[in-house]
């Protein structure tokens, strides 16, 4: 730009006189303004997460349902989770998921059960596996010794969980304040997943079993109708469906 300007007074020197008088004062004006250093360049903020309040298990009700994309190497597809009934087992209380053909357990503190098809039992856990340990709180870590069994014996699991803080995460629904969690394992599999409190579930989903892995994402929640709102959204407005 200042090289722009020299060039107009080259060209204005040519011409009549007075133009140069008229003109030769404003054009010495920006040559200054192009010798003076530059300012520091503004940078603009970048938000940060909040904090995020996780400190119980959400109320699941039946008629709650979240539909997520997923993808896994070249293939993709929809899965919807809808959450059926309570059901007590032995006087204790545990929510009947829906996933698909299969009904899955989860405690009221959503620690994994089993699962079943067509009314008989598929698999389960022993004790249930703890996905969230309340609160969630960053830097809080736990451990799982288990017993897996399912149609072709049982196995022993040891998982290492860790929170890892909160975190702003954008999703097909929309974009969502979380919390953000890890899973780690003696094997090969592993999971980063994303708690948000405004849908009472994760909305976000990175696993890996053996070589292969997946990836999930929130695209639609269907809150149950429930007589007492629940909490205000503790991070910015989203564009769930």
């Amino acid at each position: 730009m200042c090289d722009d300007y020299r060039v107009m007074v080259c060209a204005l020197s040519a011409g009549r006189g007075h133009h140069v008088l008229a003109l030769a004062g404003f054009v010495a004006l920006v040559l200054a303004g192009c010798v003076a250093p530059a300012g520091p360049a503004t940078v603009p903020e970048v938000s940060q997460p909040g904090p995020i309040k996780a400190s119980a298990p959400p109320e699941w009700r039946p008629g709650d349902q979240w539909v997520y994309t997923w993808t896994s190497g070249s293939k993709s597809g929809t899965k919807t989770v809808e959450v059926l009934e309570i059901q007590e087992i032995n006087t204790v209380s545990f929510y009947l998921v829906k996933v698909g053909d299969a009904e899955l357990f989860y405690t009221k503190d959503l620690q994994w059960a089993g699962s079943m098809r067509d009314g008989k039992v598929q698999a389960r856990m022993t004790p249930p596996q703890p996905w969230f340990v309340w609160p969630l709180e960053a830097g809080r870590r736990w451990t799982h010794r288990g017993t897996y069994e399912d149609a072709a014996g049982k196995s022993a699991h040891n998982d290492s969980f860790t929170v890892v803080g909160a975190e702003i995460v954008e999703v097909p629904a929309g974009r969502f304040s979380t919390v953000k969690l890890v899973r780690e394992t003696d094997n090969r599999d592993s999971d980063q997943y994303w708690y948000a409190p405004e849908v009472r579930f994760y909305v976000k989903w990175l696993g890996r079993r053996g070589n292969a892995q997946f990836e999930e994402g929130l695209r639609e929640y269907h809150p149950a109708q429930r007589l007492i709102p629940g909490p205000a959204p503790s991070g910015p407005p989203s564009t769930t469906k």
